[in-house]
């Protein structure tokens, strides 16, 4: 049908949150509603264990002001890479796409800084849909949210 797409963007935060960033999203995600409670407002692992493929973690977070909820499943981790991607198997994104993978990496760009690259891979359940550009934006938000606390900026 040809309405399989992918979306990626990518935001710079400092060094020191990096190897920070990667870890939470690994093996810590109920950290990040304390960075970007605007966006996450709760992560529980329903099944499982957090920092191996095959858990299951809920999502409870905001876009565009309305409360959504996310089952995913971890499909993989990757430690060496600074890799976690995961599936969305139940939740209201799949009221809009057959599919949607988040794939999130942590990239060394120089001594001070790296790269939060967000890859989002989707299939609309019909041309109308729009593209998940909030998600995205709400992702890199958070990004730029856990460098901020994780180095004590108050907002």
């Amino acid at each position: 049908m040809g309405l399989k797409r992918k979306i990626e963007g990518e935001i710079e935060i400092r060094a020191g949150a990096g190897d920070v960033y990667h870890e939470i999203y690994e093996s810590k995600p109920h950290q990040v509603s304390h960075a970007a409670p605007h966006f996450i407002q709760s992560c529980d692992l329903h099944e499982g264990e957090l920092g191996k493929p095959g858990s299951i973690i809920v999502w409870k977070y905001k876009t565009g002001g309305k409360p959504l909820v996310a089952k995913n499943i971890i499909e993989e981790i990757d430690k060496e890479k600074k890799l976690v991607r995961q599936r969305c198997i139940e939740g209201d994104v799949l009221e809009e796409y057959k599919t949607i993978v988040g794939t999130c990496q942590v990239i060394p760009k120089d001594n001070d800084t790296c790269i939060v690259k967000w890859i989002i891979e989707y299939e609309k359940l019909h041309p109308g849909i729009p593209e998940p550009t909030a998600l995205l934006d709400s992702l890199l938000g958070a990004a730029k949210d856990i460098d901020d606390h994780h180095h004590g900026v108050k907002k």
